[in-house]
């Protein structure tokens, strides 16, 4: 999964930064509890868990 495009299912709202459904990232890191990190397109990171995200059609 790391390294993949991947799309927000949910508003996301983690460390400060707040992101709207819809909005595309790329995973950095998978997370042994769910959690994802994930630079979004604006550059800022966030931490959705797995079920809050769509993998991006290629």
């Amino acid at each position: 999964m790391r390294g993949n495009r991947v799309t927000l299912t949910t508003d996301i709202e983690a460390a400060g930064t707040r992101h709207c459904a819809g909005e595309h990232g790329t995973v950095e890191q998978v997370h042994v509890d769910g959690y994802l990190t994930v630079r979004m397109d604006d550059g800022r990171r966030n931490f959705p868990t797995r079920n809050e995200v769509n993998p991006e059609q290629r």
